[in-house]
């Protein structure tokens, strides 16, 4: 049975390092990835008073596609078995889920991503999901 690693993706320099580490990881030994993308949920009533639901999901899925255009970069000679995952909502949490809905036996993110809060050492999220992850994390400076 093939191992599967999450990737999660946000197109940030530190989340395409982590892709490069997976699909290198992949083809050693066959594992399958799921890349996923992972967009704040906008859709707030103080959000909603200076643009529409379609106005938001459109930006949503724009910024997702241009994530996934970008792994796609890294992925398309790869020969690589992957998914493309987009979902909303707190990053951290979003990833322990997806980690837990998709069976995934490793996590490999970058240390920080493109979010606004980073700490000191690894970003905020890279540190929520070391905290309160039951499976092995690879985090790739």
């Amino acid at each position: 049975m093939k191992k599967i690693l999450l990737v999660p993706f946000d197109a940030s320099p530190s989340s395409e390092r982590a892709l490069r580490y997976a699909v290198d990881t992949a083809k050693e030994d066959g594992s399958k990835l799921i890349i996923l993308n992972v967009q704040f949920d906008y859709n707030t009533r103080n959000v909603r008073r200076f643009a529409t639901q379609d106005q938001i999901k459109s930006y949503l899925d724009d910024a997702a596609r241009e994530s996934f255009d970008r792994a796609e970069e890294f992925l398309k000679d790869s020969n690589v078995d992957y998914t493309l995952r987009k979902r909303m909502g707190i990053p951290d949490q979003v990833i322990l889920e997806e980690a837990s809905d998709s069976d995934a036996d490793i996590i490999v993110m970058g240390t920080r991503g493109v979010g606004r809060v980073k700490g000191a050492i690894l970003g905020s999220v890279s540190y929520g999901v070391l905290q309160s992850t039951t499976i092995p994390v690879t985090i790739v400076p």
